[in-house]
């Protein structure tokens, strides 16, 4: 009777049957380099991006609050009360209550207002900050390993964000 050879079949000899434990530890060494180049500039990417998010976020809150003494017609502002918390605030006009809250943020993991910032920047119905600065207030956003960028506020209430910086000290 006549039996057809099968591939991979029982008449494969021994050296036949799949890869070599050489060949797997070659491909597995070529994973382990791929993975040690590719990993740390993934890690490094996400900082840089919480770094980034991090200022739009102020820049956000700063342009909320502008917004919300323009369509008010009174002051409102943000004020930084920790390195990494930012409250928008409503003030009474009148200057006798005090500010309602109306927002406020957190900044991503890692990312914080630096100290030297001002505590509070507000607008007034104008959309200008009030009380008008000598040059515009700029405040410090720091990363991890020594990245930061700055939120800057111009007097007449434009808020641009910088690209990030490292300090090189």
């Amino acid at each position: 009777m006549f039996r057809p050879k099968l591939i991979g079949g029982p008449d494969r000899t021994e050296r036949q049957r799949g890869f070599s434990l050489i060949e797997i530890a070659v491909v597995l060494m070529i994973i382990a380099i791929v993975t040690a180049f590719v990993v740390p500039q993934i890690v490094a990417y996400l900082k840089m991006y919480r770094l980034g998010v991090g200022g739009r976020d102020v820049a956000t809150a700063l342009q909320r609050a502008r917004y919300l003494a323009t369509s008010n017609n009174t002051l409102a502002g943000v004020e930084f009360s920790e390195a990494q918390h930012v409250d928008i605030e409503q003030y009474d006009p009148e200057g006798k209550g005090p500010a309602q809250n109306r927002g406020a943020m957190h900044l991503p993991e890692g990312v914080t207002v630096d100290s030297d910032a001002p505590k509070q920047i507000a607008f007034d119905g104008r959309g200008v900050i009030a009380p008008m600065p000598r040059e515009a207030p700029s405040i410090r956003i720091n990363g991890a390993d020594g990245y930061y960028l700055f939120v800057v506020v111009s007097p007449t209430g434009q808020v641009t964000v910088s690209e990030p910086q490292r300090d090189h000290t």
